[in-house]
C-alpha cells in the first residue's frame, strides 16, 4: 500500500531527538543497519522517499543538558559543537515508533562510520530533522534512479512508493557482489548493479549502453560528486532530458573526510 498521501498531510516537524538504539544488523559485510526507537518518535513527520536528519555526534567526555533539545543543543555551540553528518530514513515504522539508518561502514575514519561500528543495544543516537522529503512524480511514464551505496537507504525508500507497475529502472554501484541486497517494491523494476573498477563514470557508461524506455521520465540521482556529474551530464546532453526531470544529489566528495 502507498502510504504517501498520508504521510505527507502530517506538519513538518524540525527537532531535536535522542531515542535508544534497539538493533544492531550487518545487511552487508559493508553495511550495518541500526534501529532505534521509543515512544517519542510517534511524532516523528516522516514522509517516505528521500527524507533525511541530520546526526549530532558529540565526543564521549561532554556532559549534555537535560532535557536535550534543539534550542539547549545550539545554545552550547559556544563551548562545543557536535560533529554532524546527513542521513537518509531507511525506514519509518510508526506503529512500532522504529527508525532504520543504514550505515556504509568505510575503512576510513568517519563520525558516523566509526559510531555505527561500535553501536549496541542501549546506546543512544541524537539527530534533528526530518527535511523535507523528494516527491517521485505520479504523472511520469517511467522513473531512473541511480547511485552508489550511500544512495541505496534512499533509493529502497523511493522504491517503496513507487506506484505498482510503473517501469522503474535502477543502477546501483556498490563494491561487489557481497553488497547487492534485496530491494522489494510494486513497481516494474529492472535493477542493474555495478561492481566498482575504480572510474569514476562507472554509473554514466552504464546508463548510456542501457536501452532505456522513451517517455517522461523522472531522474533521481546521487552519490560521490564527480559520478554524479558525469551522470547528469550523460542525461542531459547525450539523452537530452529536460533539465527540470533530472535531479541529481552530492551525498560526499572523494578524498574529503568520511561519514
Amino acid at each position: 500500500m502507498n502510504t504517501t498521501v498520508s504521510r505527507r498531510s502530517r506538519r513538518q516537524q524540525t527537532k531535536l531527538w535522542r531515542v535508544p538504539v534497539l538493533r544492531v544488523e550487518r545487511v552487508t559485510p559493508r553495511m550495518a543497519r541500526v534501529t532505534v526507537g521509543g515512544p517519542d518518535l510517534a511524532d516523528f513527520a516522516a514522509a517516505g522517499t528521500d527524507q533525511n536528519v541530520m546526526l549530532y555526534f558529540y565526543p564521549d567526555d561532554v556532559e549534555l543538558p537535560e532535557p536535550l533539545t534543539l534550542e539547549s543543543a545550539r545554545g552550547m555551540w559556544s563551548q562545543v559543537r557536535p560533529l554532524t553528518r546527513t542521513y537518509t530514513v531507511r525506514r519509518y515504522d510508526p506503529a512500532a515508533c522504529e527508525i532504520d539508518f543504514d550505515f556504509v561502514l568505510h575503512s576510513d575514519a568517519g563520525p558516523a562510520s566509526d559510531w555505527a561500528k561500535k553501536a549496541e543495544p542501549g546506546d543512544r543516537l541524537i539527530f534533528v530533522g526530518p527535511s523535507p522529503a523528494y516527491v517521485p512524480d505520479d504523472t511520469a511514464d517511467w522513473h531512473l534512479l541511480a547511485g552508489d551505496e550511500s544512495a541505496l537507504p534512499a533509493i529502497a525508500a523511493i522504491l517503496r512508493e513507487l506506484r505498482p507497475g510503473v517501469p522503474a529502472h535502477v543502477f546501483v554501484e556498490v563494491h561487489d557482489a557481497a553488497e547487492e541486497q534485496p530491494l522489494p517494491t510494486d513497481a516494474d523494476l529492472r535493477l542493474t548493479w555495478l561492481h566498482r573498477d575504480g572510474t569514476d563514470d562507472l554509473l554514466a557508461r552504464a546508463v548510456a549502453a542501457a536501452d532505456l524506455p522513451d517517455g517522461r521520465v523522472d531522474a533521481w540521482l546521487a552519490g560521490e560528486r564527480s559520478s554524479m556529474v558525469a551522470l547528469r551530464a550523460h542525461l542531459l546532453t547525450d539523452r537530452g532530458y529536460d533539465r527540470s526531470r533530472v535531479r541529481p544529489t552530492t551525498y560526499w566528495r572523494r578524498g574529503e573526510t568520511g561519514n
